[in-house]
């Protein structure tokens, strides 16, 4: 291993404040990452991608952006990447820092270069870190000061035809921008929806191409083919979805020949001051060869990086027993305490209490006196006094013998932009250290303004540093203004997806796995909380023969479709019949295999779910020749399948069977990737660990 920082860079960054030129090259190396800059290039580099810019002065100018140390593009620019708040920022003098970060719990090791300019009256910082062996390079721009007034907007029309000169520049909010070459560009731009109490359908993908009149677009994620080039440019804005962004303008990228810009900072600049810089959202660049495999592996190893995957920290499957619509009438220790028993018998690893444990209680409460949402006080975290007499101690014991963990609800109090942050997180680091409880359903979120997401940001990283760690919190996006998939808060946990209930007749276990498999394309699904009910609950509340219905698909296919993310019973254990529990075979074995599941790169095979198709996971492990497979037959006629795989084209490869229907054997994969499949039963699945045997 590589690590370096060269002497220079200091007396570069010093030379530099000063307004003058930097007489000394600076340099860092960790492993294959690097960084240099020579008073005139700044590049940012490892063994899979490179983006080189022009200094200007500070104000940089992307110029290279190649893949795998051989191909890439020559950037056609002029003017420099940022454009905040739509004005030409004039910069008086610049600095660079560059720094080795060290891994923590969270984050692996890395090397992070900024750099700043002073403005008249405005001042940008821009924070890029590179990974090593990592295809992408995140970037931050934060602000401080004010703004002038925006420069002039192109003029908007329609009569353009006959106007040779169409401009590039639409004087948006734009923290990154690429001067694509010419050339043949197709795109697709990937959507979310978070507020899943209304939404049923969380990613929308829409296709185009570069063309010479500027195109908006709202989404997270922009992926561009070089039709005749030899790869592929990916850009991901790490904010909420949409409307749920801060200040947001419509739209997330502007796209036209020779020019794609991401655009909305997530600020508002009325609340900037000189005297404390603002973070806009993280904008990541990143390259890929051909393909769409390329493509989701390129993202998937970056996304890795925004919070490494420990199994003794991060694995569970969680019961919270919310979801068979008690809410907290029966709350108590006694009723914990029987969970618990019954969660064990079935093989689950934690229970959450939800909201009722404590003593101030909700408005989503059973009980008359509810009332609290916004605003808590101290007391009111406290253990009920009535449900729990002697606390949380005796159902915190009894877990502990059983091996398994407590975790709680908790909904910050909402008050002058999270402004008791500090006291909330006291609350939650108190309960860590009485008790052990580390993992916590956040609930209740609304994130007006920037203000409010970094006051909770660092909520969360207090709790996070003083539990070593080890604290999780599910993150609620079923409802409200909240974080969503890819916000940087989502480092200090996974995501709590969906609510749904038999009670209503909303919960389809083929539509949990659709959402999580169109999900898994752009986040890791072991960050995610995927449910499985009691499917014997309520079936009058489906049509009579509607071969869908959770009561036909079955306990087994309904836990199977979560396997590849975090499995969450959502019910109480103690309302099973006796024959779920004969589950806890399958729940052995996929306990015993989980770590290796999920520590690997789970990516989305097979078909689109949608009740009637073949589809499932593929988990690629880190050795690069073995991981795991898992199938899941929707309700068809089809008997067997020829299933699209990520596995490599030509190769022998062997599958041990683990779990479901199915059987150990030997398969050659297709040129197109696809591996014989056969499973005899509809709505079954079989859970393989695969080798590659041969070259």
């Amino acid at each position: 291993m590589r690590r370096a920082l060269a002497a220079g860079a200091a007396l570069a960054a010093l030379a530099m404040a000063q307004g003058t030129a930097a007489q000394e090259p600076a340099s860092a190396t960790l492993e294959d990452a690097r960084v240099t800059y020579d008073g005139r290039v700044l590049v940012l580099a490892n063994s899979r991608i490179e983006r080189r810019f022009d200094w200007n002065g500070g104000a940089l100018i992307t110029t290279w952006l190649g893949f795998d140390g051989e191909s890439g593009w020559t950037m056609r620019s002029e003017t420099p990447d940022l454009v905040p708040f739509g004005t030409s920022h004039t910069a008086h003098s610049a600095s660079l820092t560059l720094r080795e970060v060290a891994a923590d719990a969270i984050t692996p090791a890395h090397l992070e270069v900024s750099v700043e300019t002073r403005g008249p009256t405005l001042d940008l910082r821009r924070t890029c870190r590179v990974f090593p062996r990592v295809p992408a390079i995140p970037c931050t721009v934060a602000y401080r000061g004010q703004p002038r007034e925006a420069d002039d907007a192109a003029p908007a029309t329609r009569d353009v035809i006959e106007n040779a000169a169409l401009s590039a520049d639409r004087r948006g909010d734009a923290i990154e921008r690429l001067a694509l070459p010419p050339g043949h560009w197709p795109l697709t731009v990937a959507a979310f929806r978070a507020a899943t109490d209304y939404n049923d359908w969380l990613v929308d993908e829409d296709e185009g191409e570069l063309y010479r009149q500027p195109l908006a677009l709202a989404g997270n994620v922009l992926e561009l083919q070089d039709t005749f080039g030899r790869g592929q440019i990916f850009l991901i804005k790490e904010a909420p979805a949409k409307a749920d962004q801060i200040a947001w303008p419509g739209h997330d990228f502007v796209t036209q020949q020779g020019n794609v810009r991401v655009e909305g900072s997530g600020i508002d600049p009325a609340t900037l001051s000189p005297d404390a810089w603002r973070n806009a959202y993280t904008v990541t660049v990143g390259v890929a060869a051909p393909g769409r495999g390329a493509a989701l592996l390129a993202r998937r190893a970056y996304m890795d990086t925004r919070r490494s995957y420990r199994h003794d920290r991060d694995g569970m499957i969680l019961m919270n027993t919310w979801g068979d619509r008690n809410r907290d009438a029966a709350m108590s220790e006694s009723f914990a305490l029987a969970q618990l028993e019954a969660a064990h018998r079935l093989g689950l690893t934690h229970l959450q209490l939800d909201d009722g444990w404590q003593a101030g209680l909700s408005k989503n409460s059973a009980a008359s006196e509810g009332a609290l949402w916004e605003e808590w006080s101290t007391e009111a975290w406290q253990p009920h006094p009535e449900r729990f007499p002697r606390g949380l101690g005796p159902v915190v014991a009894r877990a502990n013998e059983l091996g398994m963990e407590i975790g709680l609800w908790f909904n910050p109090t909402r008050t002058e932009d999270y402004a008791l942050w500090q006291r909330d997180a006291t609350i939650l680091i108190d309960l860590y250290r009485r008790h052990g409880i580390r993992i916590f359903k956040i609930d209740g979120i609304e994130v007006p303004n920037r203000k409010a997401a970094e006051n909770l940001e660092k909520m969360f990283a207090q709790v996070s540093q003083a539990t070593g760690g080890r604290a999780v919190f599910n993150f609620d996006v079923t409802a409200g203004r909240r974080p969503g998939y890819l916000d940087p808060v989502n480092r200090f946990g996974n995501l709590f997806v969906e609510n749904r209930y038999t009670d209503w007749g909303n919960y389809y276990p083929h539509r949990t796995l659709r959402n999580l498999w169109m999900l898994s394309a752009h986040v890791p699904p072991q960050f995610l909380q995927i449910e499985f009910l009691n499917i014997w609950r309520n079936p009058d509340r489906y049509p009579p023969r509607d071969p869908l219905a959770p009561a036909r698909v079955g306990f087994e296919y309904a836990f199977a479709a979560t396997m590849m993310a975090q499995p969450l019973a959502w019910f109480e254990a103690t309302g099973l019949p006796d024959e779920a529990f004969a589950t806890a075979p399958l729940l052995k074995v996929y306990g015993d295999h989980a770590a290796s599941i999920h520590e690997g790169q789970i990516l989305p095979i097979g078909e689109r779910p949608d009740g009637t198709r073949w589809t499932g996971f593929q988990s690629l492990g880190r050795d690069g020749e073995s991981g795991y497979l898992l199938v899941l037959r929707e309700f068809n006629q089809s008997g067997s399948v020829h299933l699209a795989t990520l596995l490599p084209p030509g190769r022998r490869v062997r599958l041990d069977h683990l779990a479901g229907q199915g059987r150990s054997r030997m398969v050659r994969v297709g040129s197109d990737g696809r591996i014989p499949i056969a499973l005899p039963q509809p709505h079954n699945f079989a859970l393989y660990r695969y080798h590659i045997l041969d070259r």
